[in-house]
């Protein structure tokens, strides 16, 4: 099963960054090119001249390439002495008070998708070519993939309880604390392997980078190319959280009254005045399941949407399980987005209509931000049990149905190949 090993990681070096809050970056896929620029400007050591490079074209691979080997040369970035794993804890708020999620950032060896690994949203395979090329030039994995697991003994909680150590890097990120320990002793190295080599993991966030990871080791025949660097969660952990993530339509042309006659086929709906008296009606109910909010700007009309088509839903996907049929994202992507407002999401073109709002802010906050849109779409996250259930099923969920929060930032470790 799975087979993670530890390694021995690449950190910015204390003595000569001096803020580390100025050079760690999030995710590259969550970055805007606006964001990018201010990471630019903030450090010139910023990880995102290695993840996000800004040089035209083909011309950034090289160039986060010959970045890396610098900092690596001039010392920016240090080689841990001896093989870790890092356990990495995040501090962060929900619903007003903190929670801690624990992970580990170890070494995984690859195997193909469907077995100890397994996904769970779909991809889009565009995004693959981008790192691939990155990962050939610097020959490093630069970002985590983010995974998770069942263990109910608590393994890595155990160790990090354990721990009396300051720890090696600590560091306010966006209101998310990190604090990161590198574990060297062999015993408590092995208690965790041991641990992990009956699990099955399912991937979370990074998708794309495993598949890249995957193309990676068929072109090039070396250990290194076999392992990957991933940040291990256990799903029991009181820290991991399922953030929503809505949908905003833009260039909708449709009246209320007219959307108000075409859901009537799928879903019995509650009329109130404005997005706030929309989303404290969703708070409030006990049974959320099957509970879709739609926001009309133009009206300031919320509909609390409840779905009632059953049997036209088994019918409709009488191959997917039970778990995948009734998720909410997949009623709000066959019923409301594809009948009513004509948006096929599995359509390249129809995405242009198409964007998300997602975070560990209330929705009403940070809808208020957002200006380009006609209609807002509100939906309640999947439970991990259902992510678990689906892709252990072998089945995939719509593309946005899961927001992990937070995520784990690029720059903390890097992992290097044949350095």
């Amino acid at each position: 099963m799975a087979k993670v090993s530890p390694f021995k990681g690449w950190r910015y070096n204390p003595e000569i960054i001096q803020s580390l809050e100025d050079v760690f970056v999030p995710p590259y896929d969550v970055i805007t090119p606006k964001e990018q620029k201010q990471y630019y400007d903030r450090s010139p050591h910023s990880y995102i001249r290695i993840n996000l490079n800004n040089a035209p074209g083909s011309e950034r691979y090289f160039s986060s390439a010959n970045i890396l080997n610098m900092w690596i040369g001039s010392g920016v970035l240090t080689e841990e002495d001896q093989p870790a794993i890092y356990i990495l804890s995040q501090s962060f708020k929900i619903n007003g008070s903190m929670v801690d999620r624990i992970g580990c950032v170890c070494s995984l060896e690859l195997s193909e998708l469907g077995d100890t690994v397994l996904p769970h949203e779909q991809t889009i395979d565009k995004h693959l070519d981008d790192r691939y090329k990155l990962m050939e030039s610097t020959a490093s994995n630069s970002g985590q993939i983010f995974m998770c697991y069942k263990d109910e003994e608590m393994i890595l909680e155990t160790i990090y309880s354990n721990i009396k150590s300051e720890p090696s890097i600590r560091v306010d990120l966006d209101g998310v604390e990190y604090k990161i320990w590198p574990i060297t002793d062999k015993t408590t190295v092995q208690n965790y392997v041991s641990g992990l080599s009956s699990k099955t993991l399912v991937i979370a966030d990074g998708h794309h980078r495993y598949k890249t990871a995957l193309k990676y080791a068929e072109n090039h025949n070396s250990q290194d190319s076999k392992h990957v660097m991933v940040t291990l969660v256990n799903s029991q952990n009181p820290g991991m959280q399922i953030m929503p993530t809505h949908r905003l339509l833009k260039g909708i042309e449709k009246s209320i009254e007219d959307i108000k006659k075409e859901i009537e086929q799928y879903f019995h709906y509650k009329e109130f005045k404005g997005a706030e008296k929309l989303l404290y009606e969703m708070d409030m109910l006990e049974n959320q399941k099957s509970i879709i909010g739609l926001f009309h700007k133009e009206t300031n009309t919320g509909l609390l949407l409840e779905f009632k088509s059953w049997d036209i839903l088994e019918s409709k996907m009488s191959d997917q399980s039970k778990s995948l049929r009734e998720l909410d994202t997949n009623i709000l992507h066959s019923f409301l987005l594809k009948d009513v407002f004509k948006i096929d999401t599995n359509r390249q073109e129809d995405l242009k209509h198409l964007s998300y709002l997602r975070g560990n802010k209330p929705a009403l906050e940070m809808l208020k931000k957002e200006e380009n849109y006609d209609v807002a779409c509100f939906v309640n996250p999947p439970s991990l049990d259902d992510v678990f259930s689906i892709a252990e099923s072998g089945e995939t969920m719509p593309q946005k149905s899961t927001y992990f929060f937070p995520k784990v930032y690029s720059g903390l470790i890097t992992r290097c190949f044949n350095k």
